[in-house]
């Protein structure tokens, strides 16, 4: 990877609602939510051939949501850094399988969401699991680059795509996008994605906040949102 710099910060917080933050976020050895900090800002040179980020937060309803959350976060990390070839299908695949195993018996199995970069290059793999969301804000445009997978079936706002969680196998979607110098990609939990709208989101990364992301969590809590609240906010810097 040729002198890829960012930008990062990061916010997460326990929502009003909430006894414990289940989101999890995951930024090299860094991990913020379930079991971990609250806030990260750096300024970062990347050195290795990829990059990777990640927010995943654990299924309501399910059971241990900030321990799936936390899991899920790790396994792939772990994998990412292992591996000479990492594969972000095989790291999921493999990541569900194990929180299969570790829910296996219970009637809430333990599941997660997932959304995620990966930065190769001048070339970033989104993928997402369930109803967390990347953005991709490139001059004045901004694109929700992930899918809203929820169930289509009559009992409302159920998650079909995600690791664990009790289904049999997930289908991840994946986009990839080219980026460039001032280009900026925003990864939200629900809490947040449901309760600022695009224009919010778009304001916000363009005004001078001192931390994008703290901010983004400010504006969705006073929509109304009692869910936990996470968010990155990665800016390029030079490539």
């Amino acid at each position: 990877m040729d002198q890829l710099s960012l930008s990062i910060d990061a916010y997460t917080q326990q929502g009003l609602r909430r006894s414990i933050n289940q989101d999890c976020i995951g930024i090299g050895s860094w991990r913020g939510g379930a079991g971990g900090g609250t806030e990260l800002s750096l300024n970062y040179l990347c050195e290795q051939k990829s990059e990777l980020f990640l927010l995943s937060d654990g299924i309501g309803g399910h059971d241990d949501g900030e321990i799936a959350s936390r899991f899920s976060v790790d396994s792939i990390f772990e994998l990412f850094q292992s591996q000479e070839d990492f594969d972000i299908l095989t790291a999921i695949s493999i990541t569900h399988d194990k929180l299969v195993n570790i829910g296996l018996g219970s009637l809430r199995p333990l599941g997660a969401t997932l959304v995620g970069l990966i930065f190769t290059k001048n070339l970033v793999t989104i993928f997402s699991l369930g109803d967390s969301a990347c953005y991709h804000l490139n001059g004045d445009k901004l694109v929700n680059l992930t899918e809203d997978v929820k169930s289509s079936k009559p009992h409302f706002n159920v998650i079909e795509q995600c690791l664990g969680g009790g289904i049999t196998k997930p289908n991840p979607s994946i986009v990839k996008r080219k980026f460039k110098i001032g280009d900026v990609f925003i990864l939200t939990s629900d809490g947040v994605s449901n309760w600022a709208d695009k224009e919010q989101i778009k304001m916000t990364i363009q005004s001078k906040q001192l931390s994008f992301s703290r901010k983004l969590c400010s504006i969705a809590k006073k929509s109304g949102s009692n869910d936990d609240l996470s968010a990155v906010v990665i800016k390029i810097k030079s490539l």
